[in-house]
């Protein structure tokens, strides 16, 4: 049964960062869209695109907080090992599930700060300066985000290191082509 259960959270875990993953590409690719037409109407056509900074704006914010969870997963944050090599396999284990644990409980309260102001901001009906985009959608999106990399960090806290996992697909240019 546990097993069963396991499977199923892997293959789950893995879909969910694929449509994460592409959803923050598409961004990165709509960004540039806008940059290029923004630059083009700007320099050409002296118009520039109402709007375009405001829109890249919330995209970046928001392809920033989309692969935060799959950053989280492969352990891509920045860090620097000064002691590590002297320290025995057990301490380093205890340190990276006590740090797992307290970023988990941190990953929780930013998402329900962020959460409370999604609330605050739909309540008062809030939209952007030029476009009059409703400014909660952004922050539902970063607040989700936010409880998808505390659940991250929490199964990790449980599990102890991804890397040392048995996992399906250990190579990320293996996983490229399902992208």
């Amino acid at each position: 049964m546990i097993a069963h259960v396991s499977q199923l959270w892997c293959r789950s875990a893995v879909a969910l960062k694929r449509l994460l993953n592409l959803l923050a590409g598409l961004m990165l690719l709509l960004m540039m869209l806008i940059t290029a037409v923004d630059v083009v109407g700007r320099y050409l056509f002296n118009t520039p695109l109402v709007g375009g900074s405001e829109l890249i704006e919330i995209m970046l914010a928001a392809s920033i907080f989309l692969i935060l969870p799959t950053i989280t997963w492969r352990q891509e944050h920045v860090s620097v090992d000064l002691i590590e090599p002297w320290l025995p396999r057990w301490l380093c284990a205890l340190r990276d599930r006590l740090y797992h644990l307290f970023m988990t409980v941190g990953s929780v309260y930013m998402a329900m700060t962020v959460w409370k102001l999604a609330d605050r901001a739909a309540r008062y009906n809030s939209v952007s300066e030029y476009l009059a985009i409703p400014s909660a959608w952004a922050m539902y999106i970063i607040g989700i985000s936010l409880w998808l990399t505390a659940l991250t960090f929490l199964v990790m806290t449980l599990l102890g290191d991804p890397e040392a996992q048995n996992t399906s697909v250990t190579n990320p240019a293996q996983e490229a082509p399902a992208l």
